[in-house]
C-alpha cells in the first residue's frame, strides 16, 4: 500500500470514528467519555498519521458537533476548533522536539502541557470573550447560560484532555508497530 493511500485510509477511519462517537454518545452523561475519546483520536491522528490529519480532525470535530446539535451555539465551534488545534500542535511539537523522540517523558510532557493549554484557552476564550462580547445579550436574559458554559469549558476540558493523553501514551507504541506492519505488506 502506498504511503498516500495509507494516510488517506487512516484519516478516513479516524474521521469515521469521530462521526460514530458523535452519534452514539448523546447527552451530558457521556461528556467525559466522549471528550476523552475525541482527544485520544486527536493525538493518534497527529502522531501516527501526521499533523495535517490532526489539524483536519481538530476542525472537523466541532463542525460535526454543530451539525448534530451537540454544540448548541455555533459561535463556539471556532473556539473549540482552536482549542483542539492548540492541543494537537503542542503534542506534535513536544513529541517531535524533545531530546529523546517519542519517549515516555515526551508523552508525559505533551499530555500535561497540551492539556493545560487547551483548558486555559477554552476557559479564557469563553469567559473573557464569548460570554461578555458575543453572547452578552443572551447572558443578560439567561444568566444560567454563563454558569453552564463556564462549567462545560472548564474542568471537563482539562480532565478529558489528560485522559485522552494518558490513553494515547499507553496505546501509541502498539499502534505504531501495527501500522508499520501494515505499511510493509
Amino acid at each position: 500500500m502506498s504511503k498516500k493511500a495509507l494516510t488517506l485510509t487512516q484519516t478516513a477511519v479516524l474521521l469515521a470514528l469521530i462521526v460514530v462517537i458523535e452519534y452514539l454518545m448523546v447527552g451530558p452523561q457521556y461528556i467525559l467519555i466522549k471528550g476523552s475519546i475525541v482527544n485520544l483520536i486527536l493525538v493518534v491522528a497527529t502522531l501516527l498519521v501526521g499533523l495535517p490529519t490532526g489539524i483536519l480532525i481538530s476542525i472537523f470535530t466541532p463542525l460535526l458537533a454543530v451539525v448534530t446539535g451537540h454544540l448548541a451555539m455555533p459561535v463556539l465551534a471556532p473556539v473549540v476548533a482552536i482549542g483542539n488545534l492548540v492541543f494537537v500542535i503542542l503534542w506534535w511539537l513536544i513529541v517531535r522536539h524533545v531530546k529523546v523522540n517519542q519517549s515516555l517523558m515526551s508523552y508525559v510532557t505533551a499530555t500535561i502541557v497540551s492539556s493545560l493549554a487547551k483548558f486555559a484557552f477554552l476557559y479564557l476564550a469563553v469567559g473573557w470573550y464569548i460570554l461578555p462580547v458575543m453572547l452578552k445579550g443572551i447572558v443578560a436574559k439567561k444568566p444560567q447560560i454563563k454558569v453552564a458554559l463556564l462549567a462545560q469549558f472548564g474542568m471537563p476540558q482539562l480532565i478529558t484532555a489528560v485522559i485522552g493523553g494518558v490513553i494515547a501514551m499507553l496505546i501509541l507504541p502498539r499502534l505504531a508497530k501495527a501500522i508499520q506492519t501494515i505499511a510493509k505488506n
